[in-house]
């Protein structure tokens, strides 16, 4: 190096490694790393933002929940492709589909923004997360995953009621329990004096778990719990495309609205 005519280390020739495949950027290896990095970060999005507007979706637990404080409000929907709105956003977009559907317009924009496979509220279900509670580390200013701008210190974290896995890290994969309808249930209500009345406070319970907690509890081990549900109504949250997930959800639910025509 010092002109004694020794090898120059910095020559790619004697890096180690330098020049095998495994080594390059497009290598299969390396490209499924950065393919589940993406389907992370993007799952991590999808659980955290509203999918038509992209503001924060706020987990803190409602003043109607009397005293629970474990479980997000009640105003987060889900699709069945698994992503996130707030409702009232939802509920402004298939108004603004129907307006432009009656004035004989073309709604293709307002189906871009909501997405053409959620026919109306029918499919769109309420999201529940169980959510741990912490203050910030930053001082006091609450930007992590509450989205509420009331100010408060807490930090609300979405997170799976069986295993404690953290669900909006985007690494956890999750689904929602559509409960099945119960006809006595509706009966009991009907024939109650209060309209508030909740006849087993399911409205108030967290309904989303980790697939991990599935495999480990099985779907009848958590009817007691969190049924009646049937497993094929279960959506998967931020479904990924790696590995043709998404498209095989995508697949059921079209030939599962071709069915009800």
């Amino acid at each position: 190096m010092g002109g004694d005519g020794g090898t120059i280390s910095s020559n790619r020739t004697y890096l180690r490694g330098a020049g095998k495949a495994c080594h390059t950027a497009d290598h299969p290896s390396n490209a499924t790393k950065r393919a589940k990095l993406e389907d992370t970060e993007q799952a991590r999005l999808i659980l955290t933002t509203c999918a038509i507007s992209g503001a924060v979706l706020d987990l803190t637990p409602s003043s109607k929940q009397h005293g629970n404080t474990s479980c997000s409000g009640a105003d987060i929907v889900v699709c069945p492709y698994g992503k996130l709105y707030k409702r009232e956003e939802a509920l402004e977009a298939l108004l603004r589909r129907s307006q432009q559907i009656n004035n004989g317009g073309d709604h293709g924009g307002v189906t871009d923004a909501l997405g053409s496979h959620v026919r109306g509220m029918k499919d769109l279900h309420p999201v529940r997360f169980y959510v741990t509670t912490s203050a910030p580390s930053n001082g006091g200013s609450n930007n992590n995953n509450n989205g509420n701008g009331r100010g408060t210190m807490a930090r609300y974290t979405a997170t799976c009621p069986i295993t404690s896995g953290e669900i909006g890290s985007g690494n956890v994969p999750s689904f929602v329990i559509v409960r099945s309808k119960n006809p006595k249930s509706k009966d009991k209500k009907k024939n109650s004096s209060s309209d508030n009345d909740e006849t087993d406070g399911i409205e108030f319970s967290p309904n989303v778990i980790s697939e991990r907690a599935i495999k480990e509890m099985g779907i009848e081990g958590l009817q007691s719990e969190y049924g009646p549900f049937e497993g094929r109504n279960m959506i998967r949250l931020a479904p990924p495309k790696a590995g043709g997930v998404f498209e095989e959800i995508q697949r059921t639910w079209e030939a599962r609205v071709e069915e009800e025509r």
